[in-house]
């Protein structure tokens, strides 16, 4: 009970010696301030005799944890200005808040935040730059990440297996072109050395192709590139064989395009051809010196958007083409097929199919199937009211079945009539009316997994391609997501701030630098995933390259005083690191803490010559009563004086509070009314008891 004790041999006293002078803060409540405040309570008539906190804090920066909407609080607003010198953002400097899944920035945010604090006369705590956590983890893996495609659903003009085999034949190459496998994928490299001035200087140039009329060519590659690149395609048989287009899909035209770090999707379109009916394509990308690209080469493709095909996987047939009962009729429609649908023309409902007599109702159709298995089925119907918006089905002979299929429409729509099995060779299927009124337009059977739109022209079936992207690809495209994060933030917001967590929490709780362990997080982001742990020292040089010279840059963690691995690592790379200005130190306690291990983290720390700032400090206790905030006062009290006594005065940076105000943890009540560790922390700063 000593603790206790000396704090109510305190109270005692200070409410003796109390006068009516209250404290400038009280004051600065009472003027307008509209909240209930007990009077006649010795220890809090003791507590409001204390100065504000920075009275006491002579050079050291006192900080505190605050949002936007805290600062923007009148009271809140008031009680931060009042005693501290310093503001760390809650969440206004997260990557997550500045920067888009496209790639965008935002500082809107935070610049209202340092506006408001400047307002103040606060200076802002950057907290922080990178981090495993609040990171915009949806657009950082997009750099270096697998590509996966569809290959296209029409014919592909370009004859992939003469490139495969590295005969190139009917194409033309220049500069150091070859075959490699890139990720076990065929594939052309294209390789720039520092020689190389213009994009012709390494190019892959097409065979020549006809073009027929009415053709929409559509020109796809995908292509890796180890370093950020620049290239173009130009053509042959255009009006304009140089123009601008949208390469990778932006909504902008340009005239080349740039390869990020990784795999590039590079897709046009064009109907612009001259009377010579002849179609070609170089693709130039010899305009960056040493840079590697690989073009995958069966994403390689030239396709006639406008263009037919034939696959023997899939059959159609127009509805008009079978042999029609006398109940049916053929009508004109220039929606459909053909220009021809067939009519349910019947004055008769609800038929019994299978029954002698009904073959007036019927439509038969023979179709040749090339290969045996199980088709889906689909319609290309229209029923315009829900009362003529069926019909029966009978395949190879099979009782003619109904089902509830959706056939119900206002325009010619596909429906599934699910799964037949078809032979080899000939086979026979039928229509029967159900419901007058019906319309039908085309019939497919399928053995892809494909859906036919518009009129259904026979579609390719569509293989899925993966494109993985190696390590050192991997790493590189992240190192310059890192570096140009840096750059953004420090050009937007550089004179702004002048210190800044630079990397935040980086190690586990082993004392190695923290990745993932492939759990997927969601919403974190490990950049020693990709880079390792020299992504520590990689973001302070990159900082210390964009930030002004007075800046200070520190390096975070938690869990110090209890974990001697997390120690060990932050003093090693405190040591080894010139660009580290200091370690700001996550400290949360609670009433069983061991001060003497607090007293040893200050002791080991000050040992590093480096600037120590006591970041996020709680002292958190379990019940809201006088006796546990007089053992918390206490705690505050040893804790500052720790840290003022331990640490020389020249690496004393600051301390900054995590929640002032806060019942458990605070200095101040919910109402804004100063508890009993204020007195400890005021008194660690150096206040007179």
């Amino acid at each position: 009970m000593k603790i206790l004790n000396r704090f109510i041999i305190l109270f005692v006293l200070m409410a003796t010696l109390f006068s009516c002078e209250e404290a400038e803060l009280d004051n600065e409540f009472e003027s307008g301030l509209t909240f209930e405040k007990p009077v006649g309570v010795v220890n809090e008539e003791m507590v409001n005799t204390y100065n504000v906190l920075k009275s006491y804090a002579s050079r050291l920066k006192l900080g505190a944890n605050a949002s936007l909407t805290d600062l923007s609080d009148e009271n809140m607003g008031k009680l931060i200005r009042t005693n501290f010198t310093q503001v760390t953002p809650l969440a206004g400097l997260y990557s997550s808040t500045i920067l888009s899944d496209d790639g965008t920035y935002d500082f809107s945010v935070i610049n209202n935040y340092i506006n408001d604090a400047t307002d103040k006369q606060l200076s802002v705590y950057g907290d922080a730059i990178v981090s495993n956590l609040n990171q915009n983890a949806s657009y950082l893996n997009s750099f270096g990440a697998s590509m996966t495609y569809l290959t296209p659903l029409y014919p592909n003009f370009v004859n992939q297996s003469s490139i495969t085999a590295g005969t190139f034949t009917g194409w033309t190459v220049n500069g150091d072109v070859s075959i490699e496998e890139y990720m076990e994928e065929p594939s052309v490299k294209l390789e720039n050395d520092a020689s190389v001035v213009s994009g012709g200087d390494t190019s892959l140039q097409s065979p020549v192709y006809s073009v027929d009329e009415g053709a929409e060519f559509e020109l796809t590659f995908y292509v890796l590139s180890n370093q950020v690149g620049e290239g173009r395609v130009v053509f042959n048989g255009l009006n304009n064989n140089e123009p601008e287009m949208d390469w990778t899909g932006v909504d902008s035209t340009s005239t080349t395009f740039t390869t990020e770090i990784g795999w590039n999707k590079i897709q046009v379109q064009t109907t612009d051809f001259d009377d010579s009916g002849e179609f070609s394509f170089k693709i130039e990308l010899g305009y960056t010196p040493n840079v590697t690209y690989f073009l995958n080469i069966e994403g390689l493709s030239l396709i006639n958007l406008n263009g037919t095909v034939e696959n023997p996987e899939e059959i159609f047939i127009e509805a008009e083409d079978g042999v029609l009962g006398s109940e049916w009729q053929i009508n004109s429609d220039t929606d459909a097929s053909g220009g021809m649908y067939v009519l349910a023309n019947s004055a008769e409902n609800y038929l019994t199919p299978n029954d002698p007599g009904s073959e007036p109702y019927y439509i038969n159709y023979t179709i040749n199937a090339v290969t045996a298995g199980t088709y889906t089925c689909w319609v290309r119907g229209l029923g315009p009211t829900a009362s003529d918006d069926s019909f029966f089905l009978s395949v190879n002979g099979n009782p003619f079945i109904y089902n509830y299929w959706n056939l119900n429409s206002s325009g010619w729509q596909w429906t599934n009539l699910g799964t037949y099995t078809l032979s080899v060779g000939e086979n026979n299927f039928a229509a029967c009316i159900r419901e007058n009124g019906f319309q039908m337009d085309r019939f497919y059977f399928t053995l892809t997994t494909n859906t036919p739109s518009g009129m259904g022209s026979p579609v390719i079936p569509q293989n899925e391609v993966t494109l993985d992207v190696s390590q050192d690809v991997k790493k590189n495209a992240v190192q310059k997501v890192l570096k140009n994060y840096i750059t953004n933030v420090y050009d937007e917001l550089g004179e702004k701030v002048d210190a800044w967590t630079v990397v935040k929490e980086p190690f586990d709780e082993a004392g190695n630098v923290a990745v993932s362990g492939n759990a997927g997080e969601e919403n974190s982001y490990y950049w020693a995933n990709y880079l390792g742990e020299e992504y520590i020292s990689y973001a302070f040089n990159q900082v210390k390259e964009n930030a002004p010279e007075s800046t200070k840059l520190f390096l975070s963690e938690n869990h110090l005083d209890v974990n001697p691995n997390k120690r060990e690592a932050v003093i090693n790379m405190l040591m080894n690191n010139a660009d580290i200005d200091g370690i700001a130190v996550s400290l949360e306690l609670n009433l069983e803490s061991d001060l003497n291990q607090v007293e040893t983290l200050f002791n080991d720390l000050a040992a590093t010559g480096k600037l120590i700032y006591l970041t996020n400090m709680k002292i958190v206790v379990s019940e809201n009563t006088e006796e546990a905030y007089a053992q918390q006062s206490e705690f505050y009290d040893r804790v500052v004086s720790f840290f003022k006594s331990n640490v020389p005065n020249e690496q004393q940076y600051g301390i900054s509070l995590a929640t002032p105000v806060d019942n458990t943890g605070g200095l101040w009540d919910l109402d804004y009314n100063r508890k009993l560790p204020y007195v400890g922390f005021a008194l660690g700063l150096g206040a007179e008891e």
